[in-house]
């Protein structure tokens, strides 16, 4: 599935899963920022019993996520309950600008793809 239409079917909360859905998907916003930027973080609803989420990343840049106002480095799955809100941090304090998109898979339900979220974080003291 190419990236465009991973991202249509993550909006749409299609992705082909057997198992806990989250419904309505959330909806995050791009990023776009100097350093560190974020994305909303919108409240994981429609579920009625805790969920695993995977993140993945194209591009450079560090990956945090930010569950119940509590920032996380990404080190691998962790858990989602009814009503957390859940966002995405990328930084770059290193150098250059980082591109990529953050994919969003729900593990309890197949593996589906939730969401595509593209970002660009610029350096600003090596821009």
């Amino acid at each position: 599935m190419s990236g465009a239409l991973m991202a249509l079917a993550g909006a749409a909360g299609a992705g082909g899963g057997t198992g806990v859905v989250i419904t309505p998907t959330p909806s995050w916003v791009a990023i776009y920022d100097t350093d560190t930027g974020s994305t909303n973080t919108p409240a994981i609803l429609g579920i009625t019993t805790a969920i695993s989420i995977s993140l993945a990343k194209s591009g450079g840049g560090t990956l945090f996520y930010n569950l119940n106002g509590g920032f996380n480095l990404y080190t691998g799955a962790f858990t989602v309950h009814a009503g957390d809100t859940l966002g995405f941090i990328i930084d770059n304090s290193m150098s250059g600008t980082k591109t990529g998109t953050i994919t969003v898979t729900n593990l309890s339900n197949g593996s589906a793809a939730v969401a595509s979220v593209a970002y660009t974080v610029f350096s600003s003291g090596h821009v």
